[in-house]
């Protein structure tokens, strides 16, 4: 969340194309989201529920989780969905933009995993981790870690700021490997234990109700699914037009289908 948060392949537009898709046409969305794992069934039921509304969905795929929020900032794109709502905070407040939640779509829970242990208890002292090493999601992993027993936190610390340094103590000795978040699934094949997202999870054959180490907590969570978009779109025919298509019962089934009852819908 998946976040929410999604994980891209190259795609190469013009500048000019990309102007032209969200100035020239009134009845052209451009989204801006990944083709890898599940996104491309989730866009076409988009397309599909768009289009009966009279507009058309255009589905901007890109290679990195740094555009997406640029392209909407830089008024090529009318949304994206890639990430939840603590990354969009971090990301404006270290990049200056101004990406607003449009609306939210789903939170499942992420976790650790491994291809080589059963249960938290069963890693030796000294075991490699996996965590991501972007603000938004560092803190997501070690506070699992935390719940689990294996660290303990500095106090009043809250998820979304911390990090590696605000780590009290470490009784197993653990070694935190931080890695770019689109490496997550690659790792886990090198370290004891890794962090994944839920659709990374399941991309790789993972059913986080049973093969998890263990999941988050998914009370009070920042980690809410978004569409991002902009302050002067919100409200707007295109982003409710994008909302109704969304918060439907064939995103329901679609989610149902592949996330079974640990997926929450914001809706």
């Amino acid at each position: 969340m998946r976040l929410l948060a999604v994980f891209v392949i190259a795609s190469t537009l013009t500048a000019c194309g990309l102007a032209a898709a969200t100035g020239a046409d009134d009845k052209t969305i451009t989204l801006v989201a990944s083709d890898s794992g599940f996104q491309p069934e989730i866009i076409a039921l988009l397309k599909d529920e768009v289009r009966k509304q009279g507009y058309e969905l255009r589905h901007l795929v890109i290679n990195d989780i740094v555009q997406p929020n640029q392209l909407v900032e830089d008024r090529q794109a009318d949304a994206n969905f890639f990430q939840h709502e603590a990354y969009m905070r971090q990301f404006n407040a270290d990049h200056g933009t101004h990406v607003v939640v449009a609306f939210y779509t789903t939170f499942a829970p992420s976790g650790f995993y491994s291809r080589k242990y059963k249960s938290f208890q069963a890693l030796p002292d000294g075991a490699s981790v996996g965590i991501p090493a972007d603000p938004a999601n560092n803190g997501r992993a070690l506070f699992i870690l935390r719940d689990a027993g294996l660290i303990t936190m500095a106090a009043g610390i809250p998820v979304t700021k911390a990090s590696t340094r605000d780590v009290a103590s470490n009784p197993h000795h653990l070694k935190f490997l931080e890695v770019d978040q689109l490496m997550l699934q690659r790792t886990l094949e090198d370290v004891d234990a890794g962090f994944l997202f839920p659709s990374t999870a399941i991309v790789a054959g993972l059913d986080p109700a049973k093969d998890a180490l263990g999941l988050e907590n998914a009370e009070g969570s920042p980690y809410r699914g978004i569409i991002g978009t902009r302050s002067d779109l919100v409200g707007g025919t295109k982003i409710e037009a994008l909302r109704r298509a969304f918060q439907n019962d064939r995103i329901k089934d679609f989610y149902r289908s592949k996330y079974g009852s640990s997926v929450v819908f914001l809706w």
